[in-house]
């Protein structure tokens, strides 16, 4: 990303929250279900939310590895501490939410620009993919203004 703007971050910190947590059933049973649909689905989820899955080779993909324990690395670094019970932590909803607190703390660029070249180079993808099997305005919404932070693949 070289959009570091002021505006990014809300916009990182909200789609963070929005792609990381899955939606109420009981109030939101259609965002749920996309939400499974689109993330979590273990017959083949079409938008994986996880950068391994996404940059390693495919024949190797495996959850906790390489791209987790690197972004582990930067969040023990900046004082990050997201709770990881159950959630790997090169999901795409806490790299967004760590990119915002780089953002918000003005990080000095050189950093800003390690962390998005190791841990955010594969969103652009994301975003595509997301905007292509979306079935809801809210997860359009959020393919596009991903696509827009994140130009380019």
């Amino acid at each position: 990303m070289t959009t570091a703007t002021l505006d990014a971050v809300p916009l990182c910190a909200a789609l963070g929250r929005l792609l990381l947590e899955a939606p109420d059933a009981a109030t939101d049973p259609e965002a749920a279900r996309e939400y499974v649909r689109l993330f979590l689905n273990p017959q083949g989820a079409p938008c994986p939310p996880w950068q391994s899955v996404w940059e390693e080779d495919p024949g190797a993909r495996r959850l906790l590895g390489p791209a987790h324990h690197g972004a582990l690395g930067w969040y023990r670094e900046f004082g990050f501490a997201p709770n990881l019970d159950s959630e790997p932590a090169d999901h795409i909803g806490l790299l967004l939410l760590f990119y915002a607190m780089l953002l918000d703390r003005e990080t000095p660029p050189a950093q800003v620009a390690a962390f998005e070249k190791q841990h955010l180079a594969w969103v652009p993808r994301f975003a595509a993919a997301l905007q292509q099997q979306a079935r809801t305005d809210v997860m359009r919404e959020a393919a596009e203004v991903l696509g827009e932070l994140f130009p380019g693949a």
